[in-house]
């Protein structure tokens, strides 16, 4: 008997912990977003850190009913967020964890992480794997204005040459299309 009651406890107890945590998780990706909106990106990026962290614990286990998808919507987010702060490699990361999920992502996740992913691209100067994930996203939403709009940058030798400008050496080594690439010129 003394077996059972404590096992009904901590039941009890898992259930009311993973309603606190749904609702810390509820502030934090509201707070995130508001965040966001005024362009306060660390703190942003420091409330959606919090969602994914406490999502990670539940990931698996029977709590965790719907834990993937939102998982990715948060990642996504964040991924916003390291574009905006110029940490590109941070963004690449958080939005390639989503595109490696596209059953639990969803389609307009997944388009949205294709285009937080080819920012980063950008800011890295890797023109070939941006105009890649925006080829991508547009196929999965070809109405986005923000994808087209980013495509369309894509027309302008200008902006060829600015993405270039930023690349590495190593980035660069990986575009031989773009290697020579010259501004009075189309590819």
């Amino acid at each position: 008997p003394v077996t059972s009651r404590r096992a009904k406890r901590s039941r009890a107890m898992t259930l009311a912990d993973a309603r606190d945590g749904d609702a810390a998780f509820e502030a934090n990706r509201v707070a995130g977003n508001a965040a966001y909106d005024r362009e306060a990106f660390v703190e942003a990026t420091a409330r959606y850190t919090e969602c994914v962290e406490a999502l990670e614990k539940r990931l698996g286990s029977a709590e965790g009913e719907g834990t993937a998808r939102r998982a990715c919507a948060i990642r996504a987010n964040r991924a916003a967020c390291f574009v905006k702060r110029g940490k590109h490699a941070l963004a690449m990361e958080d939005a390639s964890w989503v595109i490696a999920r596209p059953l639990e992502a969803g389609a307009g996740i997944l388009a949205k992480a294709l285009y937080r992913r080819a920012r980063a691209h950008e800011g890295v100067g890797d023109v070939e794997a941006a105009l890649a994930d925006l080829r991508a996203a547009e196929k999965i939403d070809p109405h986005d204005a923000l994808i087209q709009s980013a495509l369309n940058n894509f027309t302008s030798v200008f902006h060829i040459a600015v993405v270039l400008d930023r690349a590495s050496p190593e980035v660069l080594a990986r575009q031989p299309a773009w290697r020579n690439f010259k501004p009075e010129t189309r590819p």
